[in-house]
Order: C-alpha cells, then sequence, then structure tokens
C-alpha cells in the first residue's frame, strides 16, 4: 500500500514538471526583435517561494502571496523567473550587507568607497522557528544577488536606505533595501499576467488599445470589450503499472493568445477565466497521502530528486484555495523541514569533500580509482545497491547504482533474466548495457547485458 502511495506522488511530479514545460512559453514575452522584455506579473499561488537562485537548491528568500506583483525580468530553462525585487511586493524585504572598511554610513545610508562588494540573499531557512524578529544566519546566506557599484568622483554610484544591524561572530552587518535592479527566483508556472489595475502605481502602464478603423457611428458606446481567450489543449497520458491496469489523462490548458472581442454569449467571460486556470496534476493528493510519504523518505537515506519531488507535492497542498489552516500550517512546515534536510546533505557533502582532502580514506579512494579506470569500457560503474522505493512490489524491481564516493545515485539498474545482479550487491560493479532516460519515472535507467565486480582491498580482507 505504501509503495503505491510513492508511486502515484512520483508519477503526478513528473507530471507537474511537464506541466511547468508546457505553460512557461505562455509566460515569458518577447520584444520585437525575438529578445525578451520585462513584464508584470501577479503570483497565482498564496506562498509562492522566493529562491535565491533558479534552482530548487537554492535557498528561500522569502514568500509572496496571491496576487502580488512582480516585475519578471527573463526566463530560465522554460522553468524559472528572474524578478526584480521592486514594488510593494517586496517593500519589507531586507538584504545583509557586511559592514567594513570598504562601506561608508552616512546616518540611514551606506555607500561602497571601494573594492568589489555585494548584497547577501538572507535565507529564511536559518531563522529561529517561531521567532520572525531574529535575524538570519549570515554564514547560510551566502548567496549574492547584486554586485554593488562603488562611488564615482562624480559622486555616482549605489546608496542604499539601512534598515537595521545586528552582529554575529564578531562581525557587523547591515540590513538594507534591495536596489530596483536585483533579482530572485520563482517558478513561472506560478505566475500570470497582470491587469492594469495591478501594476503598482507609477511603476509602468497596460499596453495602449490599438485603434481600430471607425466602422460604426461615432455613436456607438465606447465601454472595453472583455478578452476571449484562445486557447489549445494538451492531453498527457501517463501509463500505469501492470498490476493498475489503469491509464490517467491530465488536461493542461495553455493561453496561447488574447484578442479582444464582444461576448457571444452569456457566461462567456466565466468561461474564459476557467480556461485560464491552470490544472495542477497535483490537486486531489490529500495531506494524509504526503505525510505517508514523508514517513518513509525521512527515514530512509534520501536523494535529493526525491525530497524535490515530496517538497512539489507539500507546495501544491499549502497554495490551495480550499485547503484548511491546519492543513497549510502542517504543509509549510513539511516544506521548511524538506528545505532544512536539503541544506543538511548540502553541509555533509561539503564535509566530506573536505575530509576527502585531509584525511586518507583507503576504500573510497581505492574505489574512486578503480572506477576511474574502469569508466571508459563500462556502460556506468558505481556500488550496487537496492532501492527502497523500487522495491518489485507495486513498482518495477530496479537496483540503484551509487557513486562510491559521496553515495550520490548514478542511476538505477534493471534486473533481466539473463542477468543475476544479486552477487553484485553492496559491491563495486561494472555495467555493459545500454543506458536510457526513463521520462515517465525521471530516472536514468541502465539495461545490463553482463557485469563485473571489482575486488578492492577491503573486500579481500
Amino acid at each position: 500500500m505504501i509503495p503505491a502511495t510513492i508511486h502515484r506522488l512520483i508519477r503526478r511530479a513528473a507530471s507537474l514538471a511537464l506541466i511547468l514545460l508546457l505553460a512557461v512559453p505562455a509566460i515569458a514575452q518577447d520584444g520585437a526583435d525575438g529578445a525578451p522584455t520585462e513584464s508584470w506579473k501577479i503570483s497565482r499561488s498564496n506562498n509562492l517561494v522566493v529562491r535565491s537562485g533558479p534552482t530548487s537548491n537554492d535557498y528561500i528568500v522569502t514568500k509572496i502571496k496571491k496576487g502580488d506583483p512582480v516585475l519578471v525580468s527573463k526566463i530560465q530553462d522554460d522553468k524559472w523567473a528572474a524578478i526584480r525585487l521592486t514594488g510593494p511586493t517586496f517593500a519589507n524585504l531586507q538584504l545583509l550587507l557586511e559592514l567594513d572598511d570598504r562601506i561608508r554610513v552616512e546616518g540611514d545610508l551606506a555607500t561602497v568607497i571601494k573594492g568589489k562588494v555585494s548584497l547577501m540573499a538572507p535565507n529564511e531557512s536559518s531563522r529561529p522557528t517561531g521567532d520572525a524578529e531574529a535575524h538570519v544566519d549570515p554564514d547560510r546566506s551566502s548567496k549574492p544577488l547584486v554586485r554593488l557599484i562603488p562611488e564615482g568622483p562624480d559622486g555616482t554610484g549605489d546608496r542604499l536606505k539601512i534598515t537595521g544591524r545586528f552582529q554575529d561572530g564578531g562581525r557587523t552587518w547591515l540590513l538594507v533595501s534591495p536596489p530596483a535592479r536585483a533579482e530572485a527566483w520563482v517558478y513561472a508556472t506560478f505566475l500570470e499576467p497582470a491587469k492594469p489595475e495591478d501594476i503598482p502605481a507609477g511603476m509602468g502602464s497596460a499596453p495602449k488599445p490599438v485603434a481600430a478603423e471607425p466602422t460604426t457611428p461615432a455613436t456607438e458606446s465606447t465601454e472595453p470589450k472583455p478578452e476571449e481567450v484562445i486557447a489549445e489543449t494538451a492531453v498527457i497520458t501517463i501509463e500505469s503499472t501492470p498490476e493498475e491496469a489503469t491509464t490517467e489523462e491530465i488536461e493542461v490548458i495553455v493561453e496561447t493568445e488574447t484578442i479582444e472581442s464582444a461576448p457571444d454569449a452569456a457566461g462567456t467571460e466565466d468561461e474564459a477565466k476557467s480556461a485560464d486556470e491552470p490544472v495542477d496534476p497535483l490537486a486531489d493528493v490529500t495531506i494524509e497521502e504526503a505525510e505517508t510519504a514523508w514517513k518513509i523518505v525521512k527515514e530512509s537515506p534520501h536523494d535529493d530528486a526525491e525530497l524535490e519531488a515530496l517538497q512539489l507535492v507539500f507546495v501544491s497542498i499549502a497554495a490551495r484555495e480550499n485547503a484548511s489552516p491546519t492543513e497549510k500550517r502542517l504543509a509549510e512546515l513539511r516544506i521548511r523541514q524538506i528545505e532544512l534536510r536539503r541544506e543538511v546533505q548540502r553541509r555533509l557533502a561539503t564535509l566530506h569533500k573536505l575530509e576527502d582532502r585531509n584525511e586518507v580514506d583507503r576504500d573510497r579512494i581505492e574505489n574512486a580509482k578503480v572506477a576511474i579506470i574502469a569508466r571508459a569500457d563500462y556502460t556506468m560503474v558505481g556500488r550496487l545497491n537496492s532501492s527502497r522505493v523500487y522495491d518489485g512490489k507495486r513498482l518495477p524491481l530496479l537496483y540503484r547504482l551509487q557513486d562510491p564516493v559521496g553515495g550520490r545515485t548514478l542511476g538505477y539498474v534493471k534486473p533481466t533474466k539473463d542477468v543475476d545482479l544479486t552477487p553484485g550487491l553492496g559491491r563495486m560493479v561494472g555495467l555493459v548495457g545500454t543506458k536510457s532516460y526513463d521520462a515517465g519515472y525521471r530516472l536514468m535507467i541502465v539495461t545490463p547485458r553482463r557485469f563485473d565486480i571489482f575486488i578492492t582491498e577491503n573486500d579481500a580482507d
């Protein structure tokens, strides 16, 4: 029963990733020469996470609410939107600036007078839980968002408004308002075009309507006509496992063009609004199912990919308008916990790298040498282990192939009737076979024709 739940969540998270790819082109806008142009959008999520960089591994800077306006400067990888930290949405956001001899403070203004200085993004995950007044950890708020312009001979340069300061580890940090060119990142699919009334006053205006040739008397009503949305429908079919013997279809509505015309029947405006709403493949995942998956993931050695998929599930629950306050609070708590676990994992990986530099770990170094030498002759090399998720019950049986240094999952191995992989479990192996990416499971899978077991010094003992 539990593997079936995990299977369903993984498939839906994969569907969501595909929907992101379908929906983002409708968000990005191009200028007349094909270059991206800045445009105002609003958040369609009530807890849209703003990150310090364009990956889910980058830490959380802040969150914005549904309807908050943001200025999008570009779209990256058809997935991430760079947003300017300007306007009322970010009026209370504070970036970090270390106070040293490169900074001059005059009243409530800070100016760079020499050197190269960057503003750091605050890491909200490092703020003590339940204490909104406590400051973030500067050592964990290490992502630069913008390089400051030093003061020039003519007096030009960045002058930042100081909103606070604190001491940490013998250093002084200033909290400053971000300059308009500072950027952070959000999932582009959770943004939608802003209406003229959504754009902050004095920061932009709606496009001027194109004048039409007069074809009617001047006395005709000039009331603005509602927009008619022309949409395309894409149907994604996800094949289930043989045991389930079912097929799921998810209909994705992608806005492709907007024109002005008069409604031809009552209810047209409501139909246009419903067509504009994105389809969330995780919409019917319950908080209980997500909690079941969380218990399994947190009790097992996790991969970042599985944590990211589960984080998407909780983000979907937290953003639902019909979710109860208790469900929203629990989902937000899990989002924060998953982010902390991923941060811990990244810090442990850094510590392992330092450990490798300063200490001699004979087994890992020997395995690494074997892997480097053998990679030219094998499709994939690594330590073969069983998978807790793909255990052959509700999900297909796959073995996990891990990097001998650090334990990162390199891919999954599909057993065949001609190749018995069980003697290689827990050992360093070299696989010869076919390697392919399974888009349904979002996994790199190797189908072996043969494999060799590498004998290390520890094995010999």
